[in-house]
């Protein structure tokens, strides 16, 4: 019987369109601080990932295509992983997350596979 836990990974997505103005100094520090609270707090599940560079690429059918597409509703912005018990726990850990609380952002749960 294996004792590994599943790994879920959470995609960081926010709304396609112009970049909004950037925040003041004070409320950057405040959302710094607030994920780093929120890793902290689920510190034995996280596992940091990164943020994604815009642009990149598409390939289907052996042929590279535009993409991302700029027309697309949400663009992914970052991802993690979590390693814990089920799905309803990544569910948990992913609405205390602060991206919960902008408007259009998403957190997309996936586990993998493997």
């Amino acid at each position: 019987m294996s004792t590994t836990k599943p790994k879920f990974l959470l995609l960081f997505r926010f709304p396609a369109g112009p970049t909004p103005k950037p925040a003041s100094p004070e409320a950057m520090q405040a959302q710094y601080a607030a994920w780093k609270a929120w890793m902290a707090k689920f510190d034995q599940e996280f596992i940091p990932g990164g943020p994604l560079k815009s642009g990149g690429a598409v390939v289907r059918n052996g042929t590279v295509i535009d993409g991302p597409y700029i027309e697309a509703k949400e663009v992914m912005a970052s991802y993690a992983f979590v390693e814990t018990h089920s799905l309803e726990r990544a569910v948990e850990i992913a609405k205390d997350c602060p991206i919960s609380d902008a408007p259009g952002y998403s957190v997309e749960i996936r586990e993998l596979g493997y």
